[in-house]
């Protein structure tokens, strides 16, 4: 009787030190700070050519806000994805979130993507803005063959 009175208690002590620890991670979790960023493949791209945008978020992501993010006229959304890494380093825990986008821009010129805002409870984070130029493509359009013969 004493014995498992004892494996009980054990049992007990075992349980408060996983709570225990439970909280000071997750009390570490929201102490994070949280961090935003936007990076794109290339900063010049050919008109008709397609890139790619994403936007991380580091830290605690519980209670973000993440509106859509708005797109210079002329950028047609081509596809997107999203990603979460979740990493548990000593007694740290780190979070990210990635937003991917692909973008086919369809006019040629200089844009601004961004900036993107992120909202946590009150507080606005956002991306720095990142310059594109569209260029005319170098290379003549697609000669349409009508399967004839032709000499040079």
């Amino acid at each position: 009787m004493a014995l498992a009175h004892s494996l009980l208690q054990g049992r007990n002590v075992s349980r408060f030190l996983s709570l225990a620890v439970l909280l000071t991670l997750s009390s570490s979790v929201g102490a994070d700070t949280l961090a935003v960023s936007a990076k794109v493949d290339k900063t010049v791209v050919d008109l008709g050519n397609p890139m790619n945008l994403t936007i991380t978020i580091n830290g605690d992501t519980a209670k973000v806000q993440i509106p859509a993010p708005s797109f210079p006229e002329g950028f047609e959304i081509i596809g997107r994805s999203q990603s979460t890494n979740f990493s548990i380093r000593g007694s740290s825990i780190e979070r990210s979130m990635g937003l991917n986008f692909v973008l086919l821009p369809q006019r040629p010129g200089t844009f601004q993507l961004g900036p993107f805002k992120i909202q946590r409870d009150k507080t606005v984070f956002q991306t720095e803005p990142i310059e594109i130029t569209v260029k005319k493509s170098v290379l003549p359009p697609k000669l349409q063959g009508s399967g004839g013969r032709f000499t040079i």
